[in-house]
């Protein structure tokens, strides 16, 4: 990904779900300047020495050093979408505004015109989750704005020299039916990346620690065991390993954990709880709601030892209080 940023390419992420895709793509905004000078009321936030937008270039035109200029922060210049199948193109693209045609603005007018996120997005970053949701018609309209940098809103082109970086994540292509990036598209990214789950446990658990949050302690050994539950599942045969096992998963293993812990202390007067080995058995909730349509959905009804040899079956059949332990994982 550093390789693409430095090339100025644009790029896809394409991973199993839960490999913090989303995440990864939110943190570029923190290698762009803190603040960056804009013209104050411009549509697009264009630089005060550059404008493109006509109305911004004859602004600049007449008042000259008079413009007046906005800073704006470097959070401000990052845009997401989620795809959905009724995300239109003036949504990305843009459109022409009936209000200013109402107005009597012509048609050919450049300023009829209603920016797009895309668009909007100058001078920044703009990212498209799950890009495959997105139908074939609205993936053909990005073409000409990730290739030419040009924009055509209903056979109208208005050429903008936009300089902005267009980002997605996806699922593989075989993980869901909803859709596909097509083949145009796919050769307009510079970059396609892999995505992965922590290939090391001591990661996976600094992962669960990051981003649970505990409402009583879980002790470091607990940690471990959630973590190694959450990896021993993606080596199983009863999960579909296109869709993988989200690291969500682990995160929602450890808060239910904690959660048992304070119910049971607040039942038996406890000030300080903390997470023992039989609150473990609370995960089996977790991974019903994860794969409700999985051979685990059968297993998570069987007892606690049953599971464990379901997501990874060499592991010997122990009783439940036991297969928990950290001793026998």
């Amino acid at each position: 990904m550093e390789r693409a940023l430095i090339a100025g390419h644009d790029f896809v992420l394409l991973g199993e779900r839960g490999q913090g895709k989303t995440r990864l793509l939110r943190a570029l905004t923190g290698l762009l300047d803190e603040w960056t000078p804009v013209i104050a009321g411009a549509e697009l936030g264009e630089h005060p020495y550059r404008p493109i937008t006509p109305e911004s270039i004859r602004r600049a035109a007449q008042l000259r050093d008079d413009l007046p200029v906005a800073w704006k922060h470097r959070s401000e210049r990052y845009t997401e979408k989620l795809a959905t199948p009724d995300t239109s193109v003036a949504d990305l693209v843009g459109d022409i505004d009936p209000i200013k045609v109402a107005e009597g603005r012509s048609l050919g007018d450049p300023e009829t015109i209603a920016y797009g996120l895309i668009p909007r997005a100058h001078r920044g970053i703009v990212a498209v989750n799950e890009l495959p949701d997105l139908a074939e018609r609205i993936q053909v309209s990005m073409l000409n704005v990730m290739e030419e940098r040009d924009i055509q809103v209903r056979g109208y082109t208005l050429r903008l020299p936009l300089d902005v970086l267009v980002v997605a994540s996806a699922n593989p292509e075989d993980y869901t039916n909803r859709g596909r990036i097509i083949t145009p598209l796919k050769d307009r990214f510079g970059a396609e990346i892999r995505t992965h789950y922590p290939l090391e446990l001591d990661a996976e658990v600094r992962v669960i620690v990051q981003e649970a949050h505990l409402s009583a302690q879980v002790p470091d050994y607990l940690m471990q065991v959630i973590a190694r539950f959450a990896r021993y599942l993606r080596e199983s045969h009863s999960i579909d390993q296109r869709s993988g096992v989200s690291a969500r998963f682990a995160i929602a293993a450890a808060e239910t954990v904690a959660a048992a812990a304070r119910h049971r202390g607040a039942v038996l007067g406890e000030t300080d709880p903390v997470a023992r080995v039989v609150d473990l058995g609370t995960v089996i909730d977790v991974l019903r709601a994860s794969w409700s349509s999985s051979p685990v959905r059968r297993a998570a009804n069987r007892p606690c030892s049953s599971i464990c040899c379901a997501a990874r079956p060499p592991t010997p059949r122990l009783e439940c209080s036991a297969a928990w332990t950290s001793a026998n994982w």
